[in-house]
């Protein structure tokens, strides 16, 4: 086409209004304030006893879930930040010192002499992380496909971990204290298969096409 007028004003009727983004701050909120929800209504579908708290060292517990949602809430924020271009986002050079503290007190909060371990405590860790993650999620990808990622991968293995985070959080309302070492084992594997599930099932959505 040799009339470049006519090829712009084609384009402009074909061009839809583009709606600019809310403030990171605001769908982090946004997004804790529907998938948190929905991670306790799946909880419901895995049969779970509520957290003693009165037991001894239940404060090293509830340092861990503060611990966990802290890096959850930091691992969401920076995944949707270096989804939009040009914006700087949190390291996870950041984030390795609350990671390795929570990380130290799980291994401090497994006892000399454990308490006997029942038949499938450490698969049903596992299998409740991974039911909580699912509607989570399914969540963060949607909400990343608002603005699609030009890296989609670090996108979302940052928001696979925070959405991983918020499944321990919520696991810690309804597990034992102390640890065993078959369960923290469990964790880490859950941790690391809700993160690259989200790569896997969000790469198609968030990636710009």
């Amino acid at each position: 086409m040799t009339d470049h007028n006519l090829l712009i004003e084609k384009l402009s009727q074909s061009v839809q209004p583009v709606k600019r983004p809310r403030a990171t701050g605001w769908r982090v909120l946004t997004w804790l304030a529907g998938a948190l929800p929905c991670g306790v209504l799946a909880s419901f579908l895995v049969q779970r006893s509520l957290t003693d708290w009165s037991q001894p060292g239940a404060h090293w517990a509830m340092l861990q879930l503060a611990l966990a949602f802290v890096l959850g809430t930091l691992a969401i924020r920076s995944a949707f930040t270096m989804s939009i271009a040009g914006r700087r986002s949190i390291s996870w050079k950041a984030l390795l010192p609350l990671g390795l503290l929570w990380l130290a007190l799980s291994i401090l909060n497994i006892p000399r002499v454990e308490p006997p371990l029942h038949v499938g405590d450490g698969t049903n860790c596992y299998t409740f992380l991974l039911v909580v993650s699912t509607p989570m999620m399914v969540m963060m990808i949607a909400s990343l496909r608002r603005t699609r990622a030009l890296h989609p991968v670090r996108s979302l293995t940052m928001a696979g971990f925070g959405v991983a985070c918020m499944a321990v959080t919520l696991l810690a309302f309804c597990h034992p204290v102390h640890l065993h070492k078959e369960d923290f084992v469990m964790h880490l594997a859950a941790i690391v298969t809700i993160v690259a599930l989200t790569v896997l099932l969000g790469k198609r959505w968030v990636a710009i096409t």
